[in-house]
């Protein structure tokens, strides 16, 4: 993995010659449910999420396990002629993002996929287009660090590097991290991002019935 570093924040406008991936294939233990079908405000929560993303994009794909694509294609219908989207299903369910992220890269149209998850309404665009600006011409991963921490979800993957997913899969590797010290990471210090309004919201994930009161009512602590 290559050390972290800072980079400019230059910006830019246009579509991005890249696949937004939102995985949703988790269980959602701590909001009872599965976040893919979560709502607020009378709104699915992915939709929240693909109303962000999409725009910025060449393509959308939603990645998740066999059992939720009937019931979410249901709930896609009166929205999916807003933008090009696709449903992509795990190939082996119960494995984790990993496999979404798999998934998903095995059908891209495009060479690059920003996967994020399900749960993550409050994305910003121009914390997105820093990472892609980001990425070298060795890079296969582009991914930021906040608070020590690798944020492996809210990140850039280019289509080489399914051959690592592929092995970390075989070896029953679940988390989208598992393949890092494999191919060419580029981390995203933190102090990139300063200047960036809100930058930290763009991680945020709805975990708890508590986020969700959070993402209806911005002013609650």
């Amino acid at each position: 993995m290559e050390p972290g570093k800072t980079v400019e924040t230059t910006g830019g406008s246009g579509i991005l010659p890249a696949s937004a991936v939102i995985l949703g294939g988790g269980r959602g233990r701590r909001m009872g449910g599965n976040k893919l079908f979560l709502s607020a405000g009378g709104t699915l929560l992915v939709e929240r999420v693909l109303s962000r993303v999409a725009p910025w994009f060449s393509e959308a794909l939603l990645a998740v396990g066999p059992d939720d694509r009937e019931p979410l294609e249901k709930l896609l219908a009166p929205f999916r002629g807003r933008w090009p989207l696709r449903v992509v299903v795990d190939a082996t369910p119960g494995r984790g993002p990993l496999e979404g992220l798999a998934a998903a890269l095995e059908v891209l149209d495009s060479g690059w996929a920003f996967a994020l998850g399900c749960d993550m309404p409050l994305v910003q665009e121009a914390v997105v287009r820093a990472l892609w600006n980001a990425r070298g011409p060795e890079n296969q991963v582009a991914c930021a660090r906040l608070d020590g921490f690798v944020e492996p979800l809210h990140a850039f993957y280019s289509v080489s590097c399914l051959p690592a997913i592929r092995r970390a899969l075989a070896r029953g590797e679940r988390k989208i991290k598992s393949f890092y010290d494999e191919v060419n990471v580029t981390v995203v210090e933190e102090e990139s991002f300063r200047c960036l309004p809100g930058y930290r919201r763009s991680f945020s994930g709805v975990n708890t019935p508590e986020d969700l009161l959070r993402l209806m009512n911005p002013r609650l602590p």
